[in-house]
């Protein structure tokens, strides 16, 4: 389950950049358009999209070797200390937290009371820094010891 469950996280991790990029386009062309219904369910699939890849995330930090098990049974120190352990335990796990926090405001936006134009202008920010941290924190292929395959195995 846990080999189908890292397929499946390196899967959801195209289908959220692919929504990503779709929703700072979309906002970028809508900028002086007022935010309508297919901003916000955009905004949804990715916001829902990402809490799934959370909980998968969560899953994986509790039930694989990378994370709270790593952390027992060699203590934190020691996991700080060597480059993968550290990646999976704390790095990656921790900015993908503050993306989907950003995801999740983004979505939020549209309840605003602010001009249409300020609410396309705050998601653009928010989804291009979220874009930008889960850029730089997704284990890619040739980061060494890090680096996943490109294309999701599930078995």
């Amino acid at each position: 389950m846990y080999t189908f469950l890292t397929g499946l996280h390196n899967l959801l991790r195209w289908v959220i950049l692919l929504l990503l990029v779709l929703n700072i386009i979309r906002h970028f062309s809508a900028i002086s358009k007022p935010f309508g219904s297919i901003d916000k369910k955009l905004g949804l699939w990715l916001m829902i999209f990402a809490h799934i890849q959370l909980l998968i995330g969560l899953y994986q930090w509790f039930a694989g070797a990378y994370g709270f098990h790593d952390i027992t049974t060699n203590g934190m120190s020691s996991v700080m200390q060597n480059t993968t352990g550290r990646f999976y335990a704390v790095e990656h796990s921790v900015s993908m937290i503050i993306a989907i926090l950003l995801i999740t405001f983004a979505r939020g936006i549209f309840r605003k009371n602010i001009t249409d134009s300020k609410k396309h202008r705050r998601c653009i920010l928010l989804y291009l820094v979220a874009l930008l941290i889960i850029l730089a924190m997704t284990p890619w292929p040739g980061m060494e010891g890090i680096g996943r395959s490109l294309i999701p195995c599930f078995g």
